[in-house]
């Protein structure tokens, strides 16, 4: 019986091990290259029901500008985030292509004490694909997500919304975390 729980504990802990593996089983990828050049083209789909998505369009084209990073908004369905489909031609000078799937969230949780509802949160969820431009092959696969209060009483969201894709393109794309920082 002692034998049979030691080799559960082992099948559970190397089990728990593989699973927790950063990027396991996938290609490692180098979005920038010398001087923090981007080595992809840019994908964007914003959905929300809640949360005009040109505000969230108009961070992002801020960090393409400033990062000299080729981004094309684009629906959910478009083409781009489909695997196993190349790059447009005029795209594959770019070793990728990076597909980004970003839901913010404005929401008015109720109050579980009764009482209406507390004070507003803003979330989002994001899902980044990196493609092989020239193959279409699905290189690497990366979620993120984050809620913050909005502590302003009836003030606007935006300024939180423009928080959160700042804080989601610093953990995308470490060099505009440095930049961002001076």
């Amino acid at each position: 019986m002692r034998v049979r729980m030691m080799a559960v504990t082992a099948l559970g802990l190397l089990l728990s091990a593989c699973a927790s593996v950063p990027g396991a089983g996938q290609a490692p990828v180098q979005l920038f290259g010398a001087q923090d050049a981007p080595r992809f083209h840019a994908y964007l789909a914003c959905t929300s029901h809640t949360v005009d998505c040109t505000i969230v369009q108009r961070a992002f084209d801020r960090w393409a500008d400033e990062r000299h990073v080729a981004l094309d908004a684009v629906a959910p369905d478009n083409a781009a985030f489909m695997t196993g489909k190349p790059s447009p031609a005029t795209e594959q000078s770019q070793p990728y292509r990076v597909t980004m799937r970003y839901a913010p969230d404005l929401s008015a949780p109720a109050n579980p004490m009764g009482g209406g509802s507390m004070r507003p949160m803003i979330s989002y969820t994001a899902t980044v694909h990196v493609f092989d431009a020239t193959t279409g092959r699905l290189l690497k696969t990366m979620s993120f997500k984050d809620k913050a209060i909005i502590d302003q009483d009836g003030g606007p969201a935006n300024p939180y919304i423009d928080a959160q894709v700042h804080a989601f393109l610093k953990q995308l794309d470490p060099a505009y975390a440095r930049a961002s920082a001076s």
